[in-house]
C-alpha cells in the first residue's frame, strides 16, 4: 500500500492524516508535506498516524527531524493515533517520550 496524506486546519492547528506504509520508498513525501507547514509557519502540527500500518526508520527520521524544526520555530508537533507495529516502534525507541501526546486545544 502506498501512501495518502490528507490536511486539515483547525484555528492554530493543523493536522496530517497519514493512510498506508511510512517506509524509504514513501517517508520523502511526508517529509516535505511535514517541512512545507513548519516553513509556512504553523506552529501546531498534529500528526495522526490511526490509519498507518507500518514505519520504518526512515519514518522515525522524518517525524523526529520535523519535531525539531518545529521546535526550533516555537512549535510543537504531536503524533496521535499510533496503535499496534507503529506504536511498538514509537515505545521500543523511546520516541513515545516525546512524540505522542496530548495535541494542543483548538
Amino acid at each position: 500500500m502506498g501512501l495518502a496524506l490528507h490536511t486539515t486546519r483547525h484555528d492554530d492547528r493543523v493536522t496530517v492524516t497519514v493512510r498506508g506504509s511510512i517506509d524509504l520508498h514513501s517517508s520523502d513525501e511526508l517529509r516535505e508535506r511535514l517541512k512545507s507547514l513548519v516553513e509556512a509557519g504553523h506552529r501546531q502540527i498534529v500528526v495522526d498516524l490511526a490509519a498507518v500500518d507500518f514505519c520504518d526508520s526512515s519514518g522515525l527520521n522524518v517525524l523526529v527531524r520535523t519535531y525539531k524544526q518545529a521546535r526550533e520555530q516555537g512549535g510543537v508537533l504531536t503524533v496521535t493515533g499510533a496503535y499496534g507495529r507503529v506504536e511498538n516502534v514509537l515505545r521500543t525507541t523511546g520516541l513515545d517520550r516525546f512524540l505522542i501526546g496530548t495535541p494542543p486545544e483548538g
